[in-house]
C-alpha cells in the first residue's frame, strides 16, 4: 500500500498516544525511570574522565606549545582508574540502549493492542539490530555536526524511523536506515512535524533533573510508533 501523508495527522497521533500512555502509565513510567537512572549513570561515569583529561592537559603547560611527555605521563598514572571509568561508561551506554529499546518496543506493542510486560520489552528480539542501528545513527549525526550542523539535522530527520524498523522487523542497520529514509521521503511534512515533536519532547525531558522523561519519552515513542504503522498502511489498535 502506498503511503499518503493526508491519511496520518499529527493531531490524531498525539490523541492516540495520550490515551495509550494513560492506559499503560505504570509500565511506561517504570521503563522511563530506568532510562532516567541510566542517563544519570552515564553523566556520573563521564565526570572523572573529563576531570582527568582537563588536569592532564593543564599538566602539559599553559603555553602555546604543550608538553606531550607530561600529558602522556599524567594519563599513564591514571590509566587504571580511567579504564574503570571507561568500562562503567560502556556498561551504562549499553544498558541505556537496552532501556530505550524497551520504551520503543513497548510503544510498538501498544500499536498492536498487546499488553506491555516490563520484562518482555527488555528481553524481546532484535536488540542487537537496534543497538547497531542506533550507534550508526550517532556516528553519522556526529559527522554531520562537523559539516555545519545541517547534515546532522538531515540525519535525524531521515533516520528517525530506523530504530523502529530494527526492533519491529529485525532489519540490519543499513536496511533500517534505507527503509526509514524511504518512508520519510514519501512523507516529508509529517516527518518534519514528528521530528519537531520528538526534539521538543527530548529537550523537555532533560529539564528538572530528567523527571519529565517519564512522560515525554513514552509520548515521543508512541507518536512515532503510530505514524510508523499508519503511513505504511498497517492497522493500529483503535482503542483510543
Amino acid at each position: 500500500m502506498s503511503e499518503n501523508v493526508n491519511s496520518v495527522r499529527i493531531g490524531s497521533a498525539l490523541g492516540w498516544a495520550r490515551v495509550a500512555y494513560a492506559k499503560n502509565v505504570l509500565s511506561f513510567v517504570a521503563l522511563s525511570v530506568v532510562v532516567m537512572i541510566l542517563q544519570f549513570g552515564q553523566q556520573f561515569a563521564a565526570g572523572p574522565f573529563t576531570e582527568t583529561f582537563s588536569r592532564c592537559v593543564e599538566a602539559g603547560g599553559t603555553d602555546d606549545v604543550l608538553n606531550s611527555t607530561a600529558i602522556a605521563n599524567c594519563f599513564e598514572a591514571d590509566m587504571g582508574s580511567l579504564l574503570l571509568v571507561l568500562l562503567m561508561a560502556f556498561v551504562f551506554v549499553v544498558a541505556s540502549f537496552l532501556a530505550t529499546a524497551g520504551v520503543i518496543r513497548g510503544a510498538l506493542y501498544v500499536t498492536l493492542g498487546r499488553k506491555i510486560g516490563f520484562a518482555d520489552t527488555f528481553t524481546g528480539p532484535y536488540f542487537g539490530a537496534f543497538a547497531l542501528t542506533a550507534l550508526l545513527i550517532m556516528v553519522t549525526f556526529v559527522a554531520g555536526l562537523f559539516l555545519f550542523i545541517v547534515p546532522a539535522i538531515l540525519v535525524i530527520l531521515l533516520f528517525q524511523f530506523a530504530p523502529f524498523f530494527a526492533l519491529d522487523r529485525g532489519l540490519a542497520p543499513f536496511q533500517s536506515l534505507k527503509a526509514s529514509a524511504g518512508l520519510v521521503r514519501r512523507n516529508w511534512p509529517l516527518a518534519i512535524l514528528l521530528l519537531l515533536f520528538s526534539a521538543a519532547a527530548y529537550l523537555i525531558s532533560g529539564l528538572f533533573w530528567g523527571i519529565p522523561t517519564v512522560l515525554f519519552l513514552p509520548l515521543a515513542a508512541l507518536v512515532t510508533a503510530y505514524a510508523y504503522r499508519s503511513i505504511q498502511g498497517e492497522m493500529v489498535d483503535p482503542f483510543a
